[in-house]
């Protein structure tokens, strides 16, 4: 089973990178943008170290 929240962090960063990607995006805008990226960037890894009661987060869990 996939990890919803990982899934959901994942997605979000998605739509980060693809507004990133827009030539004509405003400085302003584009700030805001890369300061979402990195922190988002971060609370992925964190999650996927330890997003999980302090366990790893795998997606897939064995048994499920």
């Amino acid at each position: 089973m996939l990890c919803e929240e990982l899934e959901k962090l994942e997605g979000e960063f998605d739509e980060i990178v693809t507004a990133l990607e827009d030539p004509g995006l405003p400085d302003d805008q584009r700030a805001a943008l890369e300061e979402a990226y990195s922190r988002l960037s971060r609370v992925i890894r964190e999650h996927q170290a330890s997003g999980h009661q302090g366990s790893p987060c795998f997606e897939e869990y064995p048994g499920e």
